[in-house]
């Protein structure tokens, strides 16, 4: 029986990150019924009920806040999630951060690119394409230099996201991603060279408020025609001298979407020509990203969020906590997930500071080494970067994955963080 004394909010993704939200809303006296088609997501034991529906189909979510009598449908961290949230909002009449076809348009990274290169901001040279363009792909991308990076337009996550450094494995990689894409499109673009930087910020009075830089590490040991993705980042990464320089450019790109009173998670690549942007989405890091950025800022993104959802004007305070902070995540060969073993010595001796668990008992890890082959990220604290590699070491050499037949699936042998030396 559904409650008549709290409002319901209906949050769309059982990830770790959505606990926090759960607990903010049953804080500030909201009943939560949690949306995600998977058993026992990790959110679920937090959340008044469990729904299993996908969180990508639109007419169910809607069906779900009906029968709930929802104020509210939410996603914080998760890209085609939040489209699905904004489009059900705005058709209910609830609250919403910004329009359903600025969702759209973000949500499809071919008319993200395309309005990139309509505001006039620094991007990678690229072209959109859709199943029937390829017959004269050779001409289509006569005026792009290899190598370059394939991507579905509508992908979570990075699936299907790959490097080609010539036409045959551009046409094998861009069948994939059509495969992979719902729209059935992709977005080839050249490949940049440069540091990799994930940016939190938040949009405040229309400027973009840099909280949180993080420089993203290389998986090793992987081909990069078979996946682009990292295996952690490090945090803060000074922007130094280039700061009012990127905060503008994140402004205009604010601006260039319409976008107010809401986070943005930026992808961009920084070198010696300038910052590059490889995408963005108006919504919060997942994984452990709002941990992070709460630890080492003072900012508590998630509960932004959830004030930017519900048209509260946010004052981005930052209050740095000093430490450094490296996150590393934990992927695993293909199998069925049982446990990770070594997590709470490592605790108990100060060695990791947490573990955010992606996957429960019985959960299938796939074979793609992309989201899906994640079992968890630990977080690694101290004083200074050499501190926090140092740990980093000693934890990837103490932990251990185990599959439900007792193998030993952990992939220790990706680690870019352990490379560092610049």
């Amino acid at each position: 029986m559904v409650s008549d004394t709290k409002p319901t909010a209906v949050v769309l993704g059982g990830t770790n990150p959505h606990i926090r939200l759960i607990e903010l809303l049953q804080a500030r006296g909201w009943r939560v019924v949690l949306v995600d088609y998977l058993d026992a997501p990790p959110a679920a034991p937090h959340a008044d009920l469990h729904v299993q529906e996908s969180t990508l189909h639109p007419d169910a979510v809607a069906r779900v806040a009906r029968a709930q009598n929802a104020e509210l449908v939410i996603a914080t961290c998760v890209d085609q999630a939040n489209v699905v949230a904004i489009q059900v909002s705005e058709e209910l009449g609830l609250p919403h951060p910004y329009s359903f076809a600025t969702a759209s348009l973000i949500g499809n990274k071919g008319g993200m690119k395309g309005r990139f290169a309509e505001a006039n901001l620094p991007t990678a040279q690229h072209i959109f394409l859709g199943e029937d363009d390829v017959t004269d792909l050779e001409a289509r991308i006569a005026h792009l230099t290899f190598p370059m990076v394939v991507k579905p337009a509508d992908s979570n996550g990075s699936a299907g996201v790959r490097r080609v450094d010539d036409l045959e494995a551009l046409r094998l990689h861009l069948a994939t991603a059509f495969d992979i894409s719902r729209v059935r499109q992709a977005v080839v673009e050249e490949f940049v060279e440069g540091a990799e930087l994930s940016i939190d910020c938040f949009v405040e009075n229309g400027r973009a408020k840099i909280v949180l830089v993080r420089r993203k590490f290389d998986m090793l040991n992987v081909p990069r025609d078979k996946v682009i993705q990292s295996t952690g980042s490090i945090a803060p990464w000074p922007l130094e001298e280039r700061l009012d320089e990127v905060e503008e450019i994140l402004s205009k790109l604010a601006a260039a979407f319409e976008l107010d009173n809401v986070p943005m998670l930026v992808q961009a690549f920084l070198n010696d020509s300038g910052i590059s942007l490889i995408e963005f989405s108006p919504r919060l890091s997942g994984g452990t990203g709002s941990a992070v950025t709460k630890m080492i800022s003072g900012f508590d993104a998630i509960e932004a969020s959830l004030d930017s959802w519900l048209g509260n004007p946010v004052q981005v305070a930052l209050n740095p906590s000093g430490l450094w902070l490296m996150t590393n995540t934990v992927y695993a060969q293909p199998g069925t997930f049982d446990r990770v073993e070594g997590v709470d010595a490592l605790i108990d001796n100060g060695t990791i500071a947490r573990m955010l668990p992606y996957k429960t008992a019985g959960m299938e890890i796939g074979n793609d080494m992309s989201t899906r082959s994640r079992v968890g990220a630990f977080l690694v604290t101290g004083p200074d970067r050499e501190t926090v590699l140092a740990r980093t070491r000693t934890a990837i050499d103490q932990m251990e994955v185990y599959d439900t037949q007792g193998n030993a699936i952990m992939r220790k042998d990706i680690f870019g963080q352990l490379a560092e030396t610049d």
